[in-house]
């Protein structure tokens, strides 16, 4: 199936943005449920840690195929956050419980801001768009 042009520029958006960010982003379906079993700041402190390890490594190092699986997190995201709440909620462990319902949307709020467009870029040259030699308009 053949994409259209727009459909692949949001696709190289999308996974510019989530690989940016990638540790944040594979968290939404894992820390809640984490949330059960180790305190809400050790999970909070680790996922902001690996983003600030992650950070220079994001854009040396891009892979389409990790990428398009790690896409998939996001549809794991609500329902692990609601079922987790609810764990937590019977279990009378409020915080960790609001933390973990509302995990999808804070998650995008802990990553370490960068520049999406090198990314994208990069991207674009590994699935073959544009040739591997062509620089973006950020490295300029």
């Amino acid at each position: 199936m053949a994409l259209s042009d727009d459909e692949i520029k949001r696709w190289l958006l999308l996974r510019s943005i989530e690989w940016l960010n990638l540790p944040a982003f594979v968290s939404l379906p894992f820390a809640p449920i984490l949330f059960i079993f180790f305190p809400w700041y050790w999970v909070l402190g680790s996922v902001v840690l690996l983003g600030v390890l992650w950070s220079p490594i994001r854009y040396r190092f891009v892979n389409v195929a990790i990428a398009t699986i790690f896409s998939y997190c996001d549809l794991l995201a609500w329902p692990a956050a609601i079922g987790s709440a609810v764990y937590l909620f019977i279990h009378h462990r409020y915080l960790p419980a609001v933390i973990a319902l509302v995990w999808p949307p804070l998650a995008g709020c802990i990553g370490i801001p960068g520049k999406p467009g090198i990314i994208e870029h990069a991207f674009a040259q590994k699935i073959g768009l544009i040739p591997p030699d062509a620089q973006s308009h950020s490295e300029k």
